[in-house]
């Protein structure tokens, strides 16, 4: 199968599944509320897709697949684009719905800066954290996320968004592999930096 930047590298059918049945669950669960909060049908329509790529991608970055993706050598062709995409702040980067929901759903000017900049934040922090202390701080700034979020006013329907979206980026995507004891280290990994 050819790598995938949604599944990764050889995902089983298993991988795969999860990957979409949590992604179908985030499109039920965000029409749910959105119908509740009376939401037009482009609305609904752009929040599907955010919340397919959100909710689809906290369990489709935490494969093993996608961590030999994103943690191995570049699988695909090395164009620019590509390294940017593979690099994890890269990927986090372009990762702009908090902003683009934000836009459409009425928040206040900051919210979707300020939830992407904190996801950004934690990817960084994951990145230049030693290799044993890239969890420990992935889950650090989604905890600290997810404490703060009922206290920032977010559009109706969309208090979700923040903590889908740090689990996603900062805890399935940005922390590293690390091999089981008596498995072989993923080319490109350290095997001492555990």
């Amino acid at each position: 199968m050819k790598p995938s930047w949604f599944l990764g590298v050889d995902p089983t059918r298993g991988e795969r599944a999860l990957a979409h049945i949590a992604g179908a669950f985030g499109v039920a669960a965000s029409l749910g509320l959105g119908i509740g909060a009376g939401w037009s049908w482009w609305r609904l329509a752009v929040i599907a897709v955010i919340a397919y790529d959100l909710a689809g991608g906290v369990v489709a970055n935490g494969l093993d697949s996608a961590k030999r993706f994103y943690h191995g050598p570049l699988p695909v062709r090395p164009t620019r684009v590509n390294r940017f995409l593979h690099d994890e702040i890269g990927f986090a980067a372009v990762h702009v719905q908090p902003i683009i929901a934000g836009l459409l759903f009425g928040a206040a000017w900051w919210w979707g800066p300020l939830w992407y900049a904190w996801a950004l934040a934690g990817v960084v922090l994951v990145a230049r954290a030693p290799r044993r202390l890239a969890r420990p701080a992935a889950l650090l700034a989604v905890l600290t996320g997810a404490m703060l979020t009922p206290a920032i006013p977010a559009p109706d329907g969309l208090a979700w968004l923040p903590v889908v979206l740090l689990l996603k980026l900062v805890v399935a995507h940005a922390v590293p592999e690390r091999p089981l004891p008596g498995r072989p280290v993923p080319s490109g990994a350290s095997a001492g930096a555990g």
